[in-house]
């Protein structure tokens, strides 16, 4: 190879890290980089701006104007990332410390909005028109029913051949509501604490079959008792209420250089009942026939079939206790998170990973994607969760979501959501809409969609092994109303 093809190979190498080299002077960057901000080139303002700091000329007034061209153009995580390189030359003009809230602001960086805004001091504030902030920053509450119909699928119906009792305790209809609150207690520190309630109808059915001899025929010899040809069914149900009382408790500390640390307790006290079949049967003897002419009389033996159900008032108290440390970088929020559970009188090991992006560096469009495992019993599950945001109007924002894998035992964000009942969820899907009714009002509705399976315990003298297990699909759907006053 001559010297040419090996000039050639070491540019084609070495190029890609070289400097684009700036043919401006500090003066003329600066210059035309006014007469761009003056007119709303943004776009050539971003673009000088990134030459002429790959070129070391770095100075207010150039991270001042990019963040103006951000902020301007919606891209309000570069904007802040700007109008805090600008701070460092510049910590009291009160034009950045505006746009630096507001990018905070308007790209869901709030604890650092937060953190911004309360070490300033009250000129600056006053200056740049950022109200101090409060300690109670907002109350937020919700409510609404779920319908499911899971009692009118499985009712039982007449019992099939081959079984001869069986058994089910079903969830049904409910009712949620949650109010909670946001306090500021630190600069670097706020806490949510939230009290709920749920109210879960349910109903345990008992079917069995059972005979006896229910006729006695007369005979020229005496009588004769017999059974009868099909054997009877009985059913029986018992309605009662699953009520369930929540206290959460989050706290969000703000660690720096775009670091966050988040732990929280649930504390949910279950009271219910525990549904207990009790087998009352026991052998009969009884006259099978009788002769009165030599007094003769015979016997038969049955089992008289009996089963009851039998309610035990029952209290649970379960814990879930989440820790997540996140990190801010450019776009997305990274994040990884663990959680220690015991929930319905099983341990339950949680960890993950969820990624939240901001594509256009706003709350235009987001989205957010978790990935994580339940271990319980030695044994693992994966869940995956994928949610997409979008800004539909001025004063309206949609959200679907989706979370796929057996949600029984797990819980959501910051063990704010606890899945604690017995049944499967093997699916939940929804959508939402935020209502910006004014800069301190938000109405929400919450649509959800879940799939879930119960079981039922079926016997018989034609199943083997005399009992088996069924499974019992049926869906549940929700809407959720929400209130969110800022203070």
């Amino acid at each position: 190879m001559g010297r040419a093809g090996l000039l050639i190979i070491l540019l084609l190498l070495f190029a890609p890290s070289a400097k684009a080299q700036l043919n401006y002077s500090f003066r003329q960057v600066d210059s035309i980089m006014y007469a761009n901000t003056i007119t709303e080139n943004w776009d050539e303002v971003i673009q000088l701006g990134k030459e002429a700091l790959q070129n070391d000329i770095d100075y207010y007034y150039l991270r001042a104007r990019m963040g103006i061209a951000y902020y301007n153009k919606k891209n309000y995580r570069a904007a802040a990332v700007q109008m805090e390189k600008a701070r460092n030359f510049n910590p009291g003009n009160a034009l950045t410390n505006n746009l630096l809230y507001r990018a905070y602001s308007y790209s869901s960086l709030n604890p650092e909005a937060s953190f911004f805004s309360r070490n300033l001091t009250d000129k600056q504030r006053e200056d740049a028109g950022i109200e101090k902030g409060r300690v109670l920053t907002f109350i937020h509450f919700e409510a609404g029913p779920e319908f499911s119909d899971n009692f009118d699928t499985h009712e039982f119906k007449q019992l099939p051949r081959g079984q001869a009792q069986r058994n089910q305790d079903l969830y049904g209809n409910s009712f949620y509501s949650q109010l909670g609150m946001k306090l500021q207690v630190h600069s670097r520190v706020s806490m949510y604490v939230g009290f709920s309630n749920l109210l879960i109808s349910k109903k345990a059915e008992l079917q069995y079959a059972w005979n006896m001899p229910d006729s006695v025929v007369q005979h020229e010899w005496g009588f004769s008792k017999i059974f009868p040809s099909r054997p009877r069914i009985k059913t029986s149900s018992y309605d009662y209420t699953l009520s369930q009382n929540g206290v959460y408790l989050n706290a969000n500390i703000l660690l720096g250089s775009r670091w966050s640390f988040t732990p929280a307790i649930h504390y949910v006290h279950v009271s219910t009942k525990s549904i207990n079949i009790d087998n009352n049967s026991r052998l009969i003897r009884d006259t099978a026939y009788y002769i009165p002419a030599i007094d003769s009389v015979a016997y038969l033996y049955y089992d008289q079939v009996s089963f009851d159900i039998d309610p035990i008032s029952t209290t649970l108290n379960n814990f879930v206790v989440s820790l997540e440390l996140n990190k801010q970088v450019s776009v997305f929020d990274w994040g990884i998170f663990a959680s220690w559970s015991n929930l319905n009188g099983q341990t339950q090991y949680q960890y993950g990973f969820s990624a939240t992006y901001y594509p256009f560096g706003n709350l235009n469009f987001y989205g957010n994607t978790t990935i994580k495992g339940l271990s319980q019993e030695q044994k693992t599950r994966p869940i995956l969760s994928q949610l997409l945001g979008l800004k539909v109007t001025r004063f309206l924002w949609l959200e679907g979501f989706g979370i796929f894998g057996n949600l029984r035992g797990t819980n959501e964000s910051n063990a704010f959501i606890v899945y604690n009942i017995n049944d499967n969820i093997n699916l939940k899907t929804g959508v939402s809409l935020t209502f910006v009714i004014s800069p301190s009002v938000q109405l929400s509705v919450r649509y959800q969609y879940l799939q879930k399976q119960g079981y039922r315990t079926v016997s018989g003298p034609e199943i083997p092994g005399g009992t088996r297990i069924e499974e019992l699909d049926y869906t549940n759907q929700s809407i959720i109303g929400g209130l969110k006053w800022s203070l």
